[in-house]
């Protein structure tokens, strides 16, 4: 420990994972939006855990007091447990924080991702002034539509000490003061108002941490005291004991039971209800560990009672079921609490759906019935996905088991008819439902997804027998291994197959002039594609699961753009092109060519419109030269076309297949424009077929 110090510390190396601008140590009152990162707490080092929130290894923010945090794989909130909802412009700040109640505060920021602007859904407004250096010099704040109150800041040093002179000013008559507020690595160190000065020591830790703060000339001052941990901490041998503490210094408070490592009272640790009489679960996050405390009675103990915690049930997994004497318990995150669950068995596996809050997630402990004898079992994550449809097959008894949100069907009450690929449609009291997607592949036992009938799959129906292919004619080709065409009804599929399922590229013509062409998995659209509506309405982007998500580009008939953005299970979660539709303009520029969706015009007239990100094409776009020759499909992130795509020759001939190294180098069809005629196989990077499929 070590009392603060000027101390060299660059903000810039922990402020990688958040697009928020933060430099604490040259602009301290810089306003931060909705806070989810470790900087904005002025946290540094490989943090844990600090007052009460707890931080994964990225330093995202992933619990606070109550409400727990979700989040993709680039970092972004995608929900939390209270069913709030999250808006993001292109550079990846938060500009929409709602809460399931309704309420919501409103960001927005500027191109140097500085919070220019708040406002809440009870009327108050903020706006934010930077100078050159970008430094808050002013905030101007809105009570109801009415300006209410200015604040100017200007800086300045004085040995060691950043010094900001903020100016109040009001309209309601209050007299105008001004204050001085002294700063050192970004902690309070010092303050002079019209009460008084007050002269503040912080101490830190060795991480530059603060672990106390108080008023050094009140002797009788407060201590603000916190406990960090570290994922460095790991590593080390705790000291960890079962106890006590009063919630306030009231005599009449009751003691409460805490957990003690290495003397100090950390809050980060979950206390749980035992299986066994008198037990009590300890979990701590940090070392994904679960103890049992037995025997507590807390009559029996004081304040002053500290019980050595040592015997492990489990490590290296953050949930656990825990059985005794026929009962059990299962732990998430320590925690035996949830809102609502439902348990139900998919063979020999127990499922366990839970509303925590608002946010549905499935658990699994596989193999339960075969290993229930066994005191302590893990368990798994299985799917986030709220609508949690699953189900399991039983070969040897050609039995199946259907379970959704927990809960079981018994599929013998209900009607049930096969796809031509074999899948399953479950038929609710005449309804069809769900659809139980891999089926023929499915092995014994394996607990697989399933999802809500679509449609558009009434076209693909055959009769209830799995083995019937009446409806299914192979026109050529190899249509159950290789490169094949078939018709099921009025649709005609040419695609690459395996074991009779299209895996890999499909191209697809159903009636009224709707088509799809692109990347297939199992049945089902997976990867890139490009889907024309009959009204003329299209989409190309990605798909998983037979569904629009990751990202895409909507467009209306006359090749105009409707959306585009994030789609998640066929619904659009972020909207990317308002800057482009909005004909916002940045030279060659239109929309977001830095990291978001717009239209770059280059100098000798070519144009792309896509998708970027740190100023290359990337993801998905469509690229036009001055000779009329065009692509359309995905790029990866150096700004090349690799995957799949459609290019359309100066001749108006168009290849429709696979792209690498920026050229045309796999699996496709050419057509031609002269002839009409099409031939498909493996081109190379001259558009030339190299071998037949």
């Amino acid at each position: 420990m070590k009392t603060l110090l000027l101390f060299f510390f660059s903000v810039l190396c922990f402020q990688n994972t958040q697009a928020q601008k933060v430099d604490v140590v040259n602009a301290p009152r810089n306003p931060i939006g909705f806070k989810h990162k470790k900087a904005h707490f002025l946290l540094r080092g490989d943090i844990y855990a600090s007052a009460g929130k707890i931080f994964d290894k990225a330093g995202n923010l992933q619990y606070n007091f109550g409400t727990r945090y979700y989040y993709d794989n680039s970092g972004k909130i995608i929900g939390n447990n209270y069913g709030d909802i999250f808006e993001y412009d292109s550079q990846g700040n938060i500009t929409k924080f709602q809460y399931q109640s309704g309420s919501t505060s409103l960001y927005k920021f500027n191109s140097e991702n500085l919070l220019i602007y708040e406002k809440s859904s009870y009327g108050d407004e903020k706006t934010y002034t930077y100078d050159t250096q970008g430094r808050l010099i002013k905030t101007s704040i809105k009570k109801n539509g009415k300006l209410s109150q200015e604040q100017n800041f200007s800086y300045g040093k004085k040995r060691d000490s950043l010094i900001v002179n903020i100016e109040y000013t009001y309209t309601n008559g209050r007299r105008r003061f001004l204050a001085e507020s002294y700063y050192r690595n970004g902690f309070l160190v010092k303050e002079i108002v019209s009460s008084g000065t007050y002269r503040y020591k912080v101490k830190i830790d060795s991480k530059g941490n603060k672990i106390d703060f108080y008023n050094i000339d009140d002797p009788n001052a407060k201590h603000f005291e916190t406990v960090n941990r570290y994922y460095s901490d790991a590593k080390k041998n705790l000291n960890i004991e079962y106890g006590y503490h009063k919630l306030s210094s009231s005599k009449s408070a009751k003691k409460s039971a805490t957990i003690y490592v290495d003397g100090k009272r950390c809050t980060d640790i979950a206390i749980s209800k035992g299986i066994k009489p008198n037990e009590k679960v300890v979990y701590d996050g940090l070392t994904q560990t679960y103890y049992s405390v037995p025997n507590i009675i807390p009559e029996n103990h004081t304040l002053d009672t500290r019980i050595p915690i040592s015997t492990k049930l489990s490590v290296g997994n953050p949930y656990m079921s825990y059985a005794y004497d026929g009962k059990f318990i299962n732990y998430i995150d320590g925690y035996n609490k949830v809102k609502s669950r439902d348990f139900a068995f998919l063979g020999p596996h127990m499922i366990d759906y839970r509303i925590d809050k608002y946010s549905g997630r499935t658990y699994i402990i596989r193999n339960y019935k075969n290993t229930k004898e066994k005191p302590v079992k893990p368990i798994e994550l299985l799917t986030t996905d709220t609508t949690s449809i699953l189900y399991a097959r039983q070969l040897k008894d050609d039995n199946f088991f259907i379970v959704v949100k927990g809960k079981h069907i018994d599929y013998k009450k209900a009607r049930f008819e096969y796809l031509t690929n074999g899948d399953p449609v479950i038929f609710i009291d005449n309804t069809p439902k769900y659809v139980l997607t891999g089926f023929r592949l499915a092995q014994e036992n394996e607990v697989l997804f399933g999802r809500f009938y679509n449609d558009e799959l009434k076209n693909s129906k055959i009769s209830s027998s799995i083995d019937s292919s009446n409806d299914l004619e192979c026109l050529e080709g190899d249509c159950k291994e290789g490169w094949g065409k078939i018709k099921v009804g009025d649709i005609i599929t040419q695609a690459t197959f395996n074991n009779g399922a299209i895996d890999g590229l499909a191209y697809i013509n159903y009636p009224e002039n709707s088509f799809f062409h692109g990347e297939y998995k199992n049945n089902l659209r997976e990867g890139v594609g490009y889907y024309k509506w009959s009204n003329g309405n299209s989409y190309i982007g990605h798909w998983q699961n037979g569904k629009q998500h990751g990202l895409g580009i909507r467009f209306d008939k006359n090749d105009n753009v409707i959306e585009a953005g994030r789609f998640e299970n066929g619904t659009l979660v972020e909207n990317q092109s308002e800057s482009y539709k909005n004909n916002i303009k940045n030279g060659n520029c239109l929309g977001n060519c830095s990291n978001g969706f717009g239209k770059y015009t280059y100098s000798n007239g070519d144009s792309y419109l896509g998708f970027f990100k740190n100023n290359q094409r990337f993801s998905i776009g469509s690229y036009s030269w001055v000779n009329n020759s065009s692509y359309m499909g995905t790029y990866t992130s150096d700004g090349k076309r690799n995957g799949y795509g459609i290019y359309t020759y100066v001749d108006t001939s168009v290849f429709r297949g696979i792209f690498f190294d920026d050229k045309i180098a796999g699996l496709g069809i050419m057509k031609y424009a002269k002839s009409g005629n099409s031939i498909k196989g493996v081109f190379n990077n001259k558009g030339a077929r190299i071998r037949d499929f």
